[in-house]
């Protein structure tokens, strides 16, 4: 059972992974996503909607623990600079931990 919760798991990473990565090639923030770090893990937030200076974020479900950040909660608007320093961070420790 637990294996295939796991599959399902990867599957959803792997989604989210290849429509970041579109995003990232068509040089849209709409698409990409964040994590939070929260408790024991991660909040995964992808960017739904991009303004001048803000971006609307949205929870990912499906990857995991599935934890939602309390000043956020399922939908909110935040600095868009916050959201770029996240990716940027994100993308950097990627590179670095493969």
């Amino acid at each position: 059972m637990f294996e295939d919760i796991r599959k399902k798991w990867n599957r959803n990473f792997r989604a989210l992974e290849e429509g970041d990565k579109k995003a990232k090639g068509n040089k849209s923030l709409v698409g990409r996503y964040i994590q939070e770090q929260y408790a024991d893990g991660h909040a995964f937030y992808k960017i739904v909607k991009e303004n001048k200076r803000t971006v609307v974020i949205q929870s990912i479900k499906g990857l995991g623990d599935d934890w939602i950040i309390p000043y956020w909660g399922k939908k909110a608007t935040i600095d868009k600079q916050y959201a770029i320093m996240s990716i940027d961070r994100r993308e950097a420790l990627a590179k670095i931990f493969g």
